[in-house]
């Protein structure tokens, strides 16, 4: 069995940014063609991966996020209005592609997925995340693969270690350390890409380091700025565990694809 699991307004966004540049910004024919474009995506999703479960999720209004640091994505983009107004047309074209719809109200879709993902797992499903969000990368491990649409690549173990130079189980320590550009999440002040690899090359974990007499700048520089660790680490890792409600029979493929609205309790 397998369940395909796409971040929605990762795939949407994407797209439409194309046929914006093509068509112009306010452009009816840009929604058309965006429209047209992401059932396509779609069909092609299920051709090549052949899920015999699927589910889209979209971004809830709030998350803990932005109530935990209030800097957290704040130099990003809002979504084109033009965009935005249009939103139902893509879920109910996602719904014609057989693909349940999901959207917490406050929580958001990486964390929905994710906690998707590893339940699923768990149960011996093999899971495809699409997406080009670097944040799923830490969940790569067999059974559970992450898929870039736009460039047809599957993101694996190999690939991770090759780039981050460490395993992709500990990736969200190493974002932690260095931060999250794309986010706004500042990591540890002095800590670069190469030292952090330096760092968990030599340690099994940061906790590890943290708990080992310093003995280099990095480990001081850790020590030094510890509560900036804790902070990132917490914005950066994506939940697994938040109690959804939703049953795999609901994820099938099928003409009557839910789409499913939830107030989960944050912790």
């Amino acid at each position: 069995m397998q369940l395909l699991l796409i971040d929605a307004l990762n795939l949407i966004r994407r797209i439409y940014a194309v046929c914006e540049s093509q068509y112009g910004a306010q452009s009816e024919q840009a929604i058309e063609q965006a429209i047209t474009r992401v059932e396509r995506a779609l069909g092609k999703l299920k051709a090549q991966h052949k899920p015999q479960y699927a589910l889209a999720a979209f971004d809830g209004d709030s998350s803990w996020r932005y109530e935990f640091f209030s800097a957290y994505k704040a130099s990003r983009k809002p979504m084109p209005e033009a965009l935005s107004k249009q939103l139902p047309r893509f879920i109910n074209a996602i719904n014609a592609q057989q693909i349940a719809v999901v959207r917490a109200v406050n929580e958001e879709a990486d964390d929905v997925l994710a906690t998707l993902a590893a339940k699923a797992n768990k149960q011996g499903i093999k899971v495809v995340i699409v997406s080009t969000d670097k944040g799923y990368l830490p969940l790569i491990e067999q059974g559970v693969m992450v898929f870039d649409y736009f460039t047809q690549a599957e993101r694996n173990a190999a690939e991770v270690q090759q780039k981050y130079g460490i395993d992709a189980a500990r990736l969200w320590q190493y974002f932690a350390l260095v931060g999250d550009k794309t986010n706004d999440i500042p990591g540890v002040s002095g800590i670069g890409a190469k030292s952090a690899q330096a760092l968990l090359s030599q340690y099994p974990s940061v906790a590890d380091a943290l708990n080992t007499e310093p003995d280099g700048k990095v480990q001081q520089l850790l020590a030094r700025h510890l509560p900036d660790y804790v902070r990132a680490l917490a914005l950066v890792s994506l939940r697994t565990d938040i109690d959804l409600g939703i049953s795999l029979k609901q994820l099938r493929l099928s003409a009557d694809a839910p789409q499913i609205t939830l107030h989960t309790s944050q912790i």
